[in-house]
């Protein structure tokens, strides 16, 4: 499909343990966060893993929402494995179903609980979505030794081959932030990615109560 940039939007209805407040307060940010992602008019692709079909109560609406493609992945289905694992699995098996989408697409990939708060990062896609040169947008963390993945950019050629290619990897335990980020450094793709200073996103990780602009 020829779009200049798509988003890919990853969620999680049930959660190991999750009390009741807990799950509304989620669907809640899922709320906010989704319709902040398609005030954009950017096509979006959508998967929602771990869905339990005896309990829809506060399942983020993703069903809401107006998703090119929405894959659906029941709770067990991805066997037992870590939160890491899950969404490279997740977005995996998304990419497998989505349409023919041409190399050069930005893909905006998101997590949909998090809310983006400011449009600095989406400017910068957008500043490049034209610049074909440019692999990957990104911001690093812990010392430049890996990358955030609850939002960045990277054209479909390479992030095709990434998830294609890199299965391996989580049989050790490797997380996808450094997965990821070692992908770019290997195939030399770093001397085309713009790194930036800010996401602009809000995030609410583990629901500790503890909410970090990054």
């Amino acid at each position: 499909m020829l779009h200049d940039m798509i988003f890919i939007v990853t969620g999680a209805d049930h959660i190991l343990g999750i009390q009741p407040i807990i799950k509304r307060e989620r669907y809640i940010e899922y709320m906010m966060s989704l319709h902040k992602i398609f005030s954009y008019h950017i096509p979006t692709y959508g998967v929602l893993s771990e869905i339990r079909q005896d309990d829809d109560t506060d399942r983020p609406p993703f069903e809401k929402f107006p998703f090119l493609f929405l894959k659906k992945i029941n709770e067990g289905e991805l066997g037992n494995v870590n939160k890491s694992t899950k969404e490279f699995m997740c977005i995996s098996m998304l990419l497998r179903d989505l349409p023919i989408i041409d190399n050069d697409t930005f893909i905006i990939k998101i997590s949909g609980r998090y809310l983006i708060i400011n449009d600095s990062f989406m400017k910068t896609v957008k500043e490049n979505e034209h610049h074909t040169e440019i692999a990957a947008i990104i911001r690093t963390s812990d010392h430049n030794t890996q990358q955030y993945t609850f939002l960045y950019a990277m054209r479909f050629r390479y992030i095709k081959q990434f998830f294609e290619k890199s299965v391996q990897l989580f049989d050790s335990g490797v997380s996808i932030e450094y997965a990821l980020f070692s992908f770019l450094k290997e195939q030399n793709l770093m001397k085309n990615t713009i790194t930036v200073d800010e996401l602009g996103i809000l995030t609410h990780i583990n629901n500790d109560k503890i909410f970090a602009i990054y």
